[in-house]
């Protein structure tokens, strides 16, 4: 994921990743997560989700990883002229 998140379209404050719930079972770890401006609260109404997990080998691999598509909707503003 190499997109930054632009600021928020309201206020013009930092927005972040917050996360909501971290989870884990026998087979991976995650967070489910929202976008978040840290200056007026204002965030995306839905939650989004990161998973990684360990193959047989040892190696750390993601599952679930919608933090492109969160940041999408987030930088996605109603003037844009490619959507």
């Amino acid at each position: 994921m190499n997109k930054e998140l632009k600021p928020c379209p309201f206020c013009g404050g930092k927005a972040m990743f917050f996360t909501i719930v971290n989870k884990s079972s026998h087979s991976d770890v995650g967070v489910m997560f929202k976008i978040k401006c840290m200056k007026c609260g204002t965030e995306l109404p839905k939650s989004y989700e990161c998973e990684m997990y360990m193959d047989q080998d040892g190696g750390i691999r993601t599952g679930k990883d919608e933090r492109t598509k969160a940041t999408t909707d987030w930088n996605r503003r109603a003037n844009n002229e490619t959507d």
